[in-house]
């Protein structure tokens, strides 16, 4: 990654001063390599989702979900 490419991304995700970064998480996917401005974009998306209170959904990790009671029960 770039020098460019990092103070794009490390703006994207810090610009904002009134909110704290606590924790994030960024599922890879099937690429090899992810452009900054789809990272961007996808960070971008997410913020939106979370000022208008909407659910961005389950993870799309191809797999189904597990339901944590059976998964307990098993143990």
């Amino acid at each position: 990654m770039s020098i460019l490419e990092k103070e794009g991304l490390e703006a994207c995700l810090f610009s904002r001063q009134d909110r704290k970064l606590i924790n994030i998480k960024f599922m890879r996917g099937t690429a090899k390599v992810i452009a900054t401005q789809d990272l961007c974009a996808a960070i971008t998306t997410v913020i939106d989702q979370r000022n208008s209170g909407a659910s961005s959904g389950p993870a799309k990790s191809g797999k189904t979900p597990t339901d944590v009671r059976n998964l307990v029960a098993d143990l």
